[in-house]
């Protein structure tokens, strides 16, 4: 008998959970780049409107990373609930989320230095 066949596999809850994480983790990223992305996006010729647009996850950044920190710890909680075995795509899915959302917490403590790598300052 296989040792394997013995181990649950996760429920579709946890890759709800762990594709919710990534997408808040996505917005929290774009929101934490308030000023170096919008810059890049205006050099790459996208119009304003659509860089006027992302104003609105600049103001909720606070609320985006809190929202995708939760939505992880959810997401780990419910893959491993009870000794299931999470699948791959929501493993890499809260390995993505919990990335963006260090980025985007450290994020805007370099947006100068990144202006300067990239000389648009």
């Amino acid at each position: 008998m296989d040792p394997e066949s013995n181990i649950k596999t996760s429920s579709t809850s946890g890759g709800l959970l762990a594709c919710g994480s990534a997408a808040s983790a996505l917005a929290a990223l774009i929101g934490a780049s308030c000023c170096v992305l919008p810059i890049i996006l205006f050099k790459l010729g996208i119009g304003s409107t659509f860089i006027g647009g992302l104003i609105f996850f600049a103001d909720k950044t606070t609320f985006f990373l809190v929202g995708a920190l939760l939505l992880i710890a959810a997401g780990v909680a419910t893959s491993f609930w009870g000794g299931k075995k999470p699948s791959k795509r929501a493993m890499y899915l809260l390995s993505f989320s919990l990335v963006a959302v260090a980025l985007a917490y450290i994020l805007p403590s370099f947006e100068g230095d990144i202006l300067r790598w990239t000389g648009i300052r």
